[in-house]
């Protein structure tokens, strides 16, 4: 199974994300530049709610002029389950996502044709690689929006993810930026926050 690990922190407010990471604390382990990437997502669901009674995620994500598919499974901890291909349209991506280890069932609900967008984010992704001692990961800022019909929610937060190594130190390292800028760790997926959009 492919397996995602990261730590998320929500911010929620611009000026001390950009304080972050201008910090000597990232600075000083950052692998390179920031890079900048548009992102916008759209997640699927069948009307009575099958993939997240389950707390899974499916997800079209474009990238440019890249669409990627991406589902997303509950694991232990900080980790989930993930799976990702790139296509345009589900009904190419989630044969190639099972074949590769996603839940089967995920094939039967998508051939019972029922669905259909449910909510969706828009945001500019800062990121960087650092290099901690005993691992690499990845560190994200994401500044912009959750929607769901014409509700919408800002979104400002900070993810660490990890690309080689131990966990731990990832996990030290982003508590300590917890500890020293007043954050908190966030507990629910981009997605989830923006489902519950529809009980505001």
């Amino acid at each position: 199974m492919a397996t995602e690990l990261e730590l998320k922190l929500a911010v929620n407010d611009l000026h001390l994300l950009d304080c972050i990471l201008c910090s000597p604390d990232v600075r000083s382990r950052m692998h390179g530049d920031f890079t900048y990437l548009q992102t916008e997502s759209t997640y699927f669901d069948t009307p009575d709610g099958k993939l997240a009674a389950r707390h899974w995620a499916l997800r079209l994500r474009k990238l440019g002029t890249q669409s990627i598919v991406t589902v997303k499974t509950p694991g232990e901890g900080l980790a989930r389950g993930e799976w990702e291909t790139e296509a345009e349209y589900l009904e190419d991506a989630v044969p190639k996502l099972v074949k590769d280890g996603a839940p089967a069932e995920l094939a039967d609900i998508l051939n019972t044709g029922a669905l259909a967008p449910v909510c969706g984010t828009k945001f500019t992704r800062i990121r960087a690689m650092l290099h901690l001692d005993g691992c690499v990961c990845e560190l994200a800022g994401d500044i912009g929006e959750l929607s769901r019909g014409t509700r919408r929610a800002p979104l400002c937060e900070l993810e660490l993810e990890l690309k080689d190594g131990e966990t731990a130190p990832m996990l030290a390292f982003g508590r300590a930026l917890a500890e020293k800028f007043g954050l908190r760790e966030e507990h629910s997926s981009k997605s989830e926050r923006a489902r519950r959009l529809e009980q505001a």
